[in-house]
């Protein structure tokens, strides 16, 4: 979109170095009056309503209204508009404005929803491979199998197909342009591809029309490009900033240029580099992995001279944050360009300026090394147990390592904090998540012991008892069914295996009345999966809705307390997000039909990707975020966790569908404008005041390699002779040590028991007397106090019941 020439002739563009804290910076420059235009007067408090603000994401919308309060001192004030553009990676905020309502009512078609989108693909996906030709069915892409024979592999394939569709949307790229590739000049099976993308080129617009819908991404396209052109035919006459986006996306791109021609209107970029060099500058569009490509590429769009953006007032480093950022900004300049090197750390012999300045630069960055993972979890709680006791300090850590981030809550839980992880909880991990999987688990296995055993143990089963009584049955159903040899088949088999219980002399397992009450309980639960073994029973394909009904019916009856109730399955935050789930799949899934059997593979297809994020009560000063979460945020203490490589950053996985000549051919960005993204993060959280850099050399046992960019740091520091300065001033990696640490190793002594004569066995056979020279405290946990440990759960028939079978014939 072109800009009016009425516009400002210089679009007004700011910066906000990593140095200062982004949104802190940004509301105290609103309130003050120096944005949009720089030492403007102080705007009128009663006015500050009508000053629209557009961030990227929502958790950076949600943190700029606290920012907002705590500069206003605790003065009431009221808000500015904040909206949302929706980054790109962000689900979540994947439609423009979602956030403050303004576009509830706005004209143009509805987009899709996620899951009627993945169910449409698949019945897509399904029906082209049912119409596949034989010779074909062996094909695959890149390990995944071309013909989606099961719902379960149709599923994921959707998933993938819905990302391939949202990722060209965002490049504004017509899906029919796949159709354009010639496929004589790439790979034998790129026809095959393009075969199977006519599902995307040409049965799912279609699809869409019918329905009278549109893609996510291009709906929220649409609503950009229509505020993009409301701003460009009507300036408002108030303050319009756009903040915090790198505008990677085009819509976005265009967006930020008219915000930024308004005369009203500023745009803020997050940490703009000005130190790199300008030849290495120019150079960026062939790195799309360094950090600051994304930012040149939109300083290019707009026309703007790098030099020329200012920072925002009350941002400027000081000499220290300089010096910080002019090593940031070496450790991650283009490979091309690392012989310039030379130059920062001094050509002759390292200057003794330049020996300052890299000193400078390190003064608050501490390295912390561990041996294992669980080391390194450790380790970081005790950074954050020591940041809670100084009233008012922050600390955050920013890490993609999700199993980082569980193990370090764990270990806060164990020292009274609870910090939650604000990149979600797997709905799987949760406990109604689990439980409805346990139910289809049950089933599945024809309720094998293990099976049946693990969903009596979850708390959420009660079948109308309380939780002590239900496990005391559940205990007595084990001991007496299952732990000794069990060949049944169903809850039929395990009511016949009670039944053949003796109930008098040396077989008694169970007493009358706990025989009594796991018969009862055997019955309650053949009453409660009624619904779904009826389903199992049916021939042929049935819809998923009814598959669905049934499961939550089942786990409904299970989940039954004392006064009748299922409530608790779909309480808390996971029982929401399940419950919605669930819900919108009994009503969309009545054109997906398929056989019982692939409903549980199907059914955990779905759940693979899903989080939820609780909003229980945390810790207010301590954080744990990915590196999306920590955009725009600026905590005292920032741990950067997991600093392995294939961690930061994640290995880039080959495409499935467009191979990197395709996407050179289709004007598509390379794989490694993500790493460039996740560099970016990595930079800005390298300007807080103090940050640990912290990695274990093993995880699960395995070596690792350190992180590309913590590898050049450690390679500059090195050069330097300073790597004394890196490490961080108090033994964290000792102190997770200590954990394990005793005072005094005392080994207990081998047991020598000594019974009376009167209670000694009399006789033995010569097996036992074996026993007894090699292990005599067996003997008397067997003989004296009658102790036999439990056999295994479904034990199976095995040589010794053969024999004695056999010698009783």
């Amino acid at each position: 979109m072109k800009v009016p020439e009425q516009f400002a002739a210089e679009p007004k563009l700011y910066t906000i170095p990593p140095s200062a804290p982004f949104l802190t910076v940004l509301a105290r420059a609103i309130l003050s009056g120096n944005l949009p235009l720089p030492n403007g007067a102080a705007p009128d408090r009663l006015q500050l309503p009508l000053t629209t603000i557009y961030l990227p994401t929502r958790r950076a919308a949600r943190a700029l209204r606290d920012a907002f309060l705590a500069e206003s001192s605790g003065n009431t004030l009221l808000l500015p508009r904040i909206r949302t553009l929706g980054d790109p990676d962000e689900d979540a905020a994947i439609i423009f404005g979602a956030e403050d309502g303004l576009y509830d009512g706005a004209p143009g078609q509805a987009a899709i929803g996620q899951l009627p989108r993945r169910l449409a693909l698949m019945r897509l996906i399904l029906a082209w491979g049912s119409a596949l030709r034989a010779d074909f069915a062996a094909a695959t892409f890149e390990g995944i199998p071309v013909l989606a024979n099961t719902p379960a592999r149709a599923s994921h394939l959707a998933a993938d197909l819905a990302r391939l569709m949202d990722f060209i949307e965002n490049e504004e790229l017509a899906l029919g342009a796949l159709e354009d590739v010639v496929p004589e000049g790439f790979a034998e099976h790129w026809q095959l591809t393009v075969d199977f993308l006519k599902i995307v080129t040409e049965a799912w617009p279609d699809h869409l029309r019918e329905e009278g819908l549109v893609s996510p991404v291009a709906r929220r396209n649409a609503l950009m490009e229509e505020e993009t052109a409301r701003l460009a035919a009507h300036p408002p006459l108030h303050p319009v900033i756009a903040a915090g986006s790198t505008g990677t996306v085009p819509a976005t791109a265009r967006l930020l240029q008219v915000i930024a021609s308004l005369p009203q209107g500023a745009v803020v970029l997050p940490g703009l580099d000005h130190t790199l060099d300008d030849d290495s500058w120019a150079s960026l569009a062939k790195h799309p992995e360094h950090p600051q490509a994304g930012l040149a590429d939109l300083l290019g769009r707009l026309g703007v001279k790098r030099r020329s953006v200012p920072y925002v007032a009350g941002s400027e480093p000081n000499a220290l944050q300089r010096a910080r950022l002019h090593l940031v900004s070496e450790v991650l300049r283009p490979a091309d360009s690392t012989d310039r090197w030379e130059n920062f750390l001094g050509a002759d012999d390292l200057a003794s300026d330049g020996r300052a300045d890299i000193a400078n630069a390190l003064v608050g960055l501490n390295l912390v090394e561990t041996a294992t993972a669980h080391d390194e979890a450790e380790a970081i709680a005790l950074m954050f147990r020591s940041c809670a006791e100084v009233p008012d300090k922050t600390a955050a850590l920013v890490t993609p390592d999700r199993v980082l981030a569980r193990r370090v809550a764990a270990r806060l839980r164990g020292f009274g904090l609870v910090v939650d992880d604000s990149s979600g909880v797997p709905l799987t991990r949760t406990a109604p998540g689990a439980f409805l999987d346990l139910v289809l688990g049950a089933v599945e296995s024809g309720f094998a012991p293990a099976a049946l055993m693990a969903l009596l143990k979850h708390p959420l089963t009660l079948l109308g008892r309380t939780p002590a009584a239900i496990r005391e049955i559940a205990r007595a159903l084990e001991r007496g069914a299952f732990r000794e040899v069990y060949l049944g088949q169903g809850l039929s088999g395990v009511a016949k295996a009670i039944e053949s219980i003796g109930n008098e002399g040396k077989y008694a397992r169970l007493r009358k009345d706990e025989r009594e009450d796991a018969l009862r309980l055997v019955a309650d639960l053949e009453a409660a999966f009624r619904p779904l073994t009826a389903v199992y029973g049916q021939p042929g394909q049935i819809a998923a809705a009814a598959m669905a009904s049934a499961h939550s019916a089942v786990a409904e009856a299970l989940a039954l307390d004392r006064s009748g109730s299922s409530a608790n399955l779909w309480a808390g935050d996971a029982g929401e997000a399940l419950a919605v789930l669930v819900a919108e799949l009994i009503s969309k899934g009545e054109s997906l039909r398929l056989v019982p059997s692939e409903y549980p593979s199907f059914y955990r297809s779905l759940l693979g990707g899903e989080v939820v994020r609780p909003r229980g009560v945390a810790h207010p000063r301590l954080f744990i975020w990915g590196p999306l979460e920590a955009r725009l945020q600026q905590p005292d203490i920032v741990i950067l966790g997991s600093l392995n490589e294939g961690v930061w950053p994640r290995p880039q996985q080959a495409d499935p569908w467009l191979s990197r000549p395709v996407r050179e051919t289709l004007g598509l960005p390379p794989p490694e404008r993500r790493v460039g993204l996740a560099a970016h993060d990595f930079a800005q959280a390298l300007g807080a005041g103090t940050v640990y850099l912290s990695r274990a050399r093993k995880v699960d046992g395995v070596p690792t390699v350190p992180s590309r960019w913590l590898q050049r740091l450690l390679a500059l520091v090195s050069s330097a002779k300073l790597e004394e300065r890196l490490k961080a001033a108090e033994p964290w990696s000792q102190w997770a040590n200590a954990r394990d640490h005793i005072a005094r190793f005392e080994p207990v002594k081998p047991p020598a028991p000594c019974p009376p004569v009167e209670s000694r066995p009399v006789k033995l056979s010569v097996s036992r007397i074996e026993r007894w020279i090699a292990n005599p405290y067996e003997i008397f946990a067997r003989e004296i106090l009658g102790l036999k440990p439990y056999r295994p759960l479904s034990f199976e028939p095995d040589q010794s019941l053969r024999g004695q079978i056999v010698h009783a014939a």
